[in-house]
């Protein structure tokens, strides 16, 4: 294996990619669910999302580029039902209390893990899964 100083680049955002089938359900999800933000960029002749993101923050604000991505890139199509996101947060106690003040249930407890940070995860509308961390 090679060096960091080798390897040649760095990672300085995150664009997990998520299909589903309904975009307009998945961001009212992710709205109401996480408190996220979404913006449904591409539709067809028939008002069906095509490409889409949700962010943790404002879309205006997304939109300076005054920090890297931090959101999902949406695409219409067939989920895959799998982990798809590593997601680094702070207050994970206080995204726990919202996601269960949603009514959304499919949510692990917040686990102290042995390597000091603490972890939960969220299954979406569309059965992916996201991992949080602290």
């Amino acid at each position: 294996m090679s060096k960091f100083s080798d390897r040649g680049y760095v990672v300085r955002e995150t664009g997990p990619v998520y299909y589903t089938e309904d975009m307009d359900r998945t961001v009212k999800w992710f709205g109401h669910t996480l408190g996220w933000y979404s913006e449904i960029d591409e539709r067809d002749s028939d008002g069906k999302g095509l490409y889409g993101c949700v962010y943790d923050t404002p879309p205006e604000y997304e939109n300076l580029h005054l920090a890297p991505f931090t959101g999902l890139h949406m695409f219409s199509g067939k989920p895959h039902t799998q982990m798809i996101a590593f997601i680094k947060v702070s207050g994970i106690e206080k995204l726990h209390e919202l996601v269960i003040r949603s009514g959304w249930e499919q949510i692990s407890t917040v686990a102290q893990e042995p390597w000091g940070g603490k972890t939960c995860t969220v299954t979406t509308i569309d059965g992916y899964i996201l991992r949080f961390f602290e």
